[in-house]
Formats: structure tokens, C-alpha cells, sequence
């Protein structure tokens, strides 16, 4: 973009408050995106109802948006003077107008201190740093190539070496001369540990990726949230009225269970889920500077179990966990006597801490003079990651590493033991 009154390039700056600003370097002026003003005005709502209603007189002028390439709109309020487009929203503010405007419209339970000086030496600052770069400077390289190079390095070798495993397999069979030894014998514990190996070896691979989107993505104040993945804190509030819990009966705002039965006898016997399935209702999660809706369906939830019932030897469980069954319409009963059944809960308490990565939306119909608590909520997108945690993300990043290096040299020893087995 470039500036209305010098046409040279507004250079992007980050800022503490949340979004980009995009400042003149030569100190004309600065652009605020649509919405971009509610991070940097403490009374946000009494100025957006000022702009159009009287408390300043709007005059056509002949600047073009930057973003649009229309005629735009003044108008001057409490000594400020405002440039708006009437089709994207933003705002050009002249030089000591965003302060002004700040002055002007206090009143938030988070001061905003704007210092204007600091932004336009930032911008020349970084305006220099750009002249004096060479052009003839190589390239950078793009994030992620080398890691990129380096994991298809990794899982091709890891593919040739099960390759090599599964055709040593099929020699080894073809050519004993044990005739008593089945052929199943020696390849499918080779099959199943080659398979069991690379899952793992995936499962590192997922866990490093899903660290990398955290720690890349910064947490963002609720009041300035922009459209598309965010990262946010805050505790947990109802939407409506507190859930209750199927299994514990404790008052919550959102819960998932599982509900598994014990299967087969001895070597065979496992758990298998028959029933599982989360709470629908949103909730909101409030941190210092407003809250916002989050609606959970669909999302990876990293919560521990808080209550786990299982059937005792009599084959007998709570009566809390049957009446909940009884609701969740799973019968306890077999055909000859009581399932041996285990049940899960996993809860967000009112005013616990979470964490969620997921995408900001927007509600139809919704204008952007709203508050984000009204006009903003936080789902799941088909392009980007959902995670509700109860852990802060420190401990996230310090999880999905040990799984990361739990699946890496896992996979690879699984691996390793089957080549050997085969070669041997």
C-alpha cells in the first residue's frame, strides 16, 4: 500500500496491541485495516458511533483508498481528522490524529498507550534498513524447505528399510527348510512391527508439526482478534447455564467421555470403545481485555481424564456412572449378565485456564462496529488446526516434544528389531 499524501510504500510494522500497522516512513501517516481501530482506542464503541452521526461533518476528498482505489470520505472529530472508504472500512490517520482520538475516547478496563514518535522512527528506520539491503543479496530461503528436505530424507530411508524387511521376509519363508514353520509365522510379526514402526514414525512427524503451528502462532489479546487462526488464553464461562458431567456429576462448561467394554479372553482380550462423544454447547473463554465464543465441536481436545469408573469384581459400577449411562441410552447389561465396562470423562471447569488454536470466525450478519464478543467466535476450519487444552502452552510444546522424539526413536527402533529379525 502507499501513502495518500507522498505515494512512497507504508511500511508494516508489528505493535504490542495485536495487528500490523502500516505507517508512512516519512511521517504522514498512518492506515488502519477495518476493526484494526478497536486495539488502538480505549473507547472504541462511543468514537465508531461518533464517525457518521453528527459528531463531525463528512466532506468528499480527492485521495484513493490504498486498498480499494475509490474517492474516500473526511471527517474531523475532537481535532482529529479521519480519511474512511466506504467499501473496505479502513482509515487513514494523519500524523498525531491516532493519539488524539485515543485522548479523546478513554474509558477501558485496559489502558491503550499510543506512542506515535516511536512508530514513525520504527518506520524510517526500517525504510533505511531496506534501501541499503543489496538486491544482488541471495534470496532468502523459504521457511520450512530444509526441514522439508530433510523429513522426506528421513521417511524415504525409513520406507527402504521396511522394503528391505518385507523382501528378507519373503525369502527367508521361501527358502527354510523348516516345513513345520509356517510362512505366517515369520512374516506377519515382521508385517505388524514394520507397520507399528512407521505409524510411529508418523506419529513423531504429526507431533513436530503440531508443535511448530503453536509455537509459531502469537497470543492474541480477545479484544483484538482478527479473522482466521488465532491463539488466546483465558478462563473458561458458560454460555448458558453449567453442564453437567454423564459420569462425576460435576457442574462444568464442556465435557467428552468414552465408554469402553472388555472383550475376548486372555492373549485376545482388549478394550473396545462402544460409546464416546462430546457436550455441544459453547462457551466462552474471558481474558483481561473481553471474552469471546467458542464453539468446540470438532476439535482435538488435550484434557486428562478426571474421573475413570471401571466394573469391580462383582461386576457392579457407581450408581452416578449407570444413571449416566442410562442417559446416554448404553446398556450395561449383556446377554448373560453385567459388561465389564470402563467410562471416561474429561471436564473444562467453570474459570479453569485453557488454551485454544482455532479459526476466528465471524457471525452472519454481524457489523463490524460490534464487539468481538458479538461479531467474532472461535470453530473449526477445514484448513486449520482446533485444539482445547487445559495446559498452558509451555506445557503443550514441552508434551508434543516428547512424543515427537517418543515417535521418532520408537518407530526406528521397532524398525531396526524387525530388520534384524528378517537379516538374521
Amino acid at each position: 500500500m502507499k501513502c495518500l499524501d507522498c505515494q512512497n510504500d507504508l511500511v508494516r510494522l508489528p505493535t504490542t496491541q495485536g495487528p500490523d500497522l502500516d505507517v508512512c516512513a516519512s511521517g504522514h501517516g498512518l492506515w488502519l485495516d477495518a476493526g484494526e481501530v478497536n486495539c488502538f482506542v480505549e473507547d472504541y464503541l462511543s468514537l465508531k458511533q461518533a464517525v457518521g452521526s453528527g459528531g463531525g461533518v463528512a466532506v468528499h476528498t480527492q485521495a484513493t483508498c490504498p486498498r480499494c482505489a475509490i474517492q474516500m470520505d473526511s471527517e474531523t472529530l475532537t481535532g482529529a481528522t479521519i480519511t474512511s472508504c466506504s467499501l473496505c472500512h479502513g482509515w487513514w490517520l494523519a500524523q498525531g490524529c491516532l493519539t488524539q482520538l485515543n485522548e479523546s475516547y478513554k474509558g477501558a478496563a485496559v489502558a491503550i498507550r499510543i506512542d506515535e514518535q516511536k512508530l514513525y522512527a520504527r518506520a524510517r528506520a526500517r525504510m533505511e534498513a531496506l534501501r541499503h539491503s543489496s538486491p544482488h543479496d541471495p534470496m532468502p530461503e523459504k521457511t520450512g524447505s530444509g526441514n522439508l528436505w530433510f523429513w522426506s530424507l528421513f521417511f524415504g530411508l525409513a520406507l527402504a528399510i521396511a522394503g528391505i524387511i518385507f523382501v528378507a521376509g519373503i525369502q527367508k519363508t521361501a527358502h527354510t527348510s523348516h516345513l513345520s514353520q509356517l510362512p505366517d509365522a515369520i512374516l506377519f510379526p515382521l508385517l505388524v512391527g514394520t507397520a507399528g514402526g512407521l505409524w510411529l514414525l508418523w506419529y513423531g512427524w504429526t507431533s513436530q508439526q503440531r508443535k511448530r503451528l503453536i509455537a509459531g502462532i502469537p497470543t492474541s489479546p480477545i479484544r483484538s482478534l482478527a479473522l482466521g487462526l488465532v491463539e488466546i488464553n483465558g478462563q473458561a464461562e458458560p454460555e448458558a447455564e453449567l453442564l453437567t458431567s454423564p459420569f462425576g456429576g460435576l457442574p462444568c462448561v464442556f465435557y467428552s467421555y468414552k465408554v469402553e467394554e472388555h472383550t475376548g479372553t486372555d492373549k485376545n482380550s482388549r478394550w473396545k470403545t462402544i460409546a464416546s462423544g462430546t457436550s455441544e454447547q459453547p462457551f466462552y473463554v474471558r481474558d483481561a481485555t473481553g471474552q469471546v465464543l467458542v464453539v468446540p465441536d470438532g476439535a482435538t481436545l488435550m484434557l486428562p481424564d478426571e474421573h475413570v469408573a471401571r466394573t469391580n469384581w462383582h461386576g457392579e459400577l457407581p450408581p452416578l456412572v449407570l444413571a449416566g449411562l442410562q442417559r446416554l441410552g448404553i446398556a450395561a447389561r449383556g446377554w448373560i449378565g453385567n459388561k465389564t465396562l470402563r467410562c471416561r470423562e474429561s471436564l473444562i471447569l467453570p474459570q479453569e485456564s485453557l488454551y485454544v488454536l482455532g479459526t476466528a470466525l465471524e457471525h452472519h450478519g454481524m457489523s463490524h462496529h460490534t464487539t468481538n464478543e458479538s461479531r467474532l467466535y472461535i470453530g473449526s476450519s477445514r484448513h486449520h488446526e482446533f485444539i482445547i487444552s487445559d495446559r498452558s502452552e509451555k506445557n503443550l510444546l514441552s508434551r508434543l516434544t516428547w512424543q515427537m522424539w517418543g515417535g521418532f526413536l520408537g518407530g526406528l527402533a521397532l524398525i531396526a528389531g524387525c530388520a534384524a529379525m528378517a537379516l538374521n
